[in-house]
């Protein structure tokens, strides 16, 4: 028997903390190689920690909620003698397990070797879900393990934990309830009589939000401009597109086309594609195209990136789109796929917006904001017509633009999304 120290791993991006977000062992525990232990969260993240090592849980570092440095000790394991020995690299899963992974997570195999005994005795049966569910199951008072899940697999999803909540005809304790609405997110609260205000807990995705869009707004000099645009022939095109056999079992959004006549844009105005140095005063031209997808999720507004967009075409750049999308609101994407971006789209037409005034996603130099597109009056060779009409709006850091360049920018943006057929031209 040999008590060994497991530190919390490097987590990547140049991260040096992480907040303990749910201990998933307790003291006591016998764990398996490769068995997840822990769910912290950084500023890009959460992440799930996997043990290196087979063992008893012999002591656990950092209570819920506590801030742990990389390298810090976080458990400490009893091993046997003969216990698999960690020769690789730790996995970290962002959000969760993979999907390939949820049977192994649901008889808790996770990483057995073909010749190592089942020896151990089976450990009680954890919930399939992912972490931002078993916060809210947290949140509300839900015992996760006891919910049957109704996803994929048994996974228990956020309507099977807000359908527990429901049915539970306990009321909470005074100080129960007020503990309740101090860690609960805004839609999640409890009412409680007298109660005059809430006070909620900002984490460490929120929070790194909030600082980046103080330090965007107060150290970017932001201006906005916008301009209406014919979206008829786009909502053709995309009709088009979305009958196409490359198209079979995707649904085709507005979006694609947009990103491939933004990429067309950036290409002519290289200038939008780039930031401000603080440290150089210098102005940085990027000569890649990584777009950053503004996207709504329970955790906050995420920005996933989609990589060498000018790479793929709009069938590719739709299932990119996607999948990020998906991945962000279901809780399992990682930090990679959330930095990188030289510039943003935030689709404030996705919920009904005519236009806005974004904030810019820090360092970039700018961001676009398509409004929604809808049924209006026209002019067309001189005669009122009904079109599919959508307003552009661009926030740009006026140390790397002036308005005029801007301008001419966002009205060439703007010509290839009414002759969206000239894409097929420039691109």
């Amino acid at each position: 028997m040999s008590a060994r120290d497991f530190k919390l791993p490097d987590l990547g991006e140049g991260l040096t903390e992480a907040e303990i977000v749910q201990w998933l062992v307790k003291e006591g525990d016998t764990i398996e190689l490769n068995q997840p232990i822990v769910e912290v969260e950084t500023e890009k993240a959460l992440v799930e920690i996997p043990s290196p090592f087979a063992g008893t849980v012999e002591k656990i570092f950092g209570e819920v909620g506590a801030k742990v440095a990389v390298g810090s000790t976080i458990i400490t394991v009893e091993t046997t003698d003969d216990a698999p020995k960690t020769g690789r690299k730790e996995v970290l899963v962002g959000y969760g397990p993979e999907e390939g992974g949820s049977k192994r997570r649901k008889n808790r195999k996770i990483g057995r070797r073909e010749d190592e005994a089942p020896d151990q005795p089976e450990q009680p049966a954890r919930a399939l879900a992912t972490p931002p569910v078993r916060k809210l199951a947290r949140d509300l008072g839900v015992d996760i393990d006891a919910v049957n899940g109704s996803g994929k697999e048994g996974r228990v999803t956020r309507e099977d934990v807000l359908a527990a909540a429901d049915s539970t005809t306990k009321e909470p304790a005074a100080e129960e309830a007020a503990e309740v609405i101090s860690i609960a997110p805004p839609a999640q609260i409890r009412a409680v009589p007298d109660q005059t205000e809430e006070r909620i807990p900002v984490r460490a995705i929120r929070r790194s939000i909030a600082e980046k869009m103080v330090r965007s707004a107060f150290t970017i000099p932001h201006v906005a401009e916008w301009l209406q645009v014919d979206a008829s022939e786009l909502m053709k095109l995309r009709t088009d597109l979305q009958a196409s056999p490359e198209a079979k079992e995707m649904k085709i959004s507005p979006l694609p086309i947009i990103v491939k006549a933004l990429l067309a844009a950036l290409r002519k105005h290289p200038l939008v594609n780039s930031s401000w140095d603080d440290e150089t005063n210098e102005i940085v031209v990027r000569h890649v195209y990584h777009i950053g997808i503004a996207t709504d999720t329970e955790r906050g507004l995420l920005v996933p990136v989609v990589k060498n967009a000018d790479h793929l075409n709009i069938f590719e750049l739709s299932r990119e789109i996607t999948r990020l999308a998906a991945s962000a609101r279901d809780g399992k994407i990682g930090p990679s796929d959330l930095t990188g971006s030289t510039i943003t789209i935030t689709n404030v037409g996705s919920f009904g917006m005519e236009s806005g005034t974004p904030i810019i996603n820090h360092p970039e130099a700018a961001i676009l904001a398509p409004g929604v597109i809808a049924k209006r009056p026209w002019v067309v060779e001189g005669q009122v017509v009904v079109r599919d009409v959508m307003t552009l709006a661009l926030s740009f850091d006026h140390r790397v633009l002036d308005g005029a360049e801007a301008g001419r920018f966002l009205r060439y943006l703007g010509d290839l999304i009414e002759k969206p057929a000239r894409l097929f031209g420039v691109l």
